[in-house]
């Protein structure tokens, strides 16, 4: 077997989060700047701890103070009813079946993972979750992931890192671990990686 372990990112990964989590950011960001932030750079917000996100958008210290806490409640509101990405529970479903472990390496908080499972009943699917408060450095440093090797006793030839942005993709390679672009969920389909996944199933044809 290639592949002990596969590990997820959340959010355009695991969870179809984009369009709620961008009208919500666009929002406040119009609120208190005046201004819409441009879509190029709100898409790249999301793979960053939400304090750094922003910051790229330019916020000042009293905007983010202004904005972070509000963001982040609405947030954690819209993952009641965030959906899974198609075939992404039939896929873990059959990893589990396989003896393939899962785990989660996210910038995101923990309350919000841990909403966004409970909300679709699959917090057991996953070993181990990685998040913003485990590690001082965030990707793209490999720290998250080498974090979550570390729990699951695993080395990073034994995983594969799926996620949808340009920062798990160099995480992974960091980590001198296999990455999956999740061409569901990316904005960048010709970002480098190991293999480019059209379908959360195409993880079982390299798992076997």
């Amino acid at each position: 077997m290639r592949y002990q372990a596969v590990i997820f990112d959340f959010d355009g990964t695991l969870f179809n989060t984009e369009q709620n989590e961008l009208s919500a950011l666009d929002g406040f960001m119009v609120e208190v700047t005046g201004a819409h932030a441009p879509k190029d750079k709100l898409m790249k917000v999301f793979g960053m701890t939400g304090m750094d996100g922003l910051k790229y958008l330019g916020c000042t210290q009293e905007q983010i103070a202004s904005i972070a806490p509000r963001w982040n409640q609405a947030s954690l509101d819209a993952l009641k009813t965030t959906p899974l990405f198609d075939g992404m529970l039939e896929t873990l479903q059959e990893l589990r079946v396989m003896g393939i472990r899962r785990a989660i390496v996210t910038s995101r908080g923990l309350n919000g993972v841990q909403l966004g499972l409970e909300s679709r009943k699959i917090s057991d699917y996953f070993d181990t979750i990685v998040c913003q408060k485990d590690t001082v450095e965030h990707k793209p440093h490999p720290a998250p992931l080498l974090e979550c090797l570390r729990r699951m006793e695993l080395a990073p030839q034994d995983i594969i890192y799926v996620g949808d942005s340009a920062f798990d993709m160099q995480c992974a390679q960091a980590a001198g671990a296999d990455s999956g672009l999740a061409l569901w969920g990316t904005h960048e389909p010709e970002l480098p990686c190991t293999y480019r996944l059209n379908h959360p199933k195409d993880l079982l044809a390299i798992c076997k």
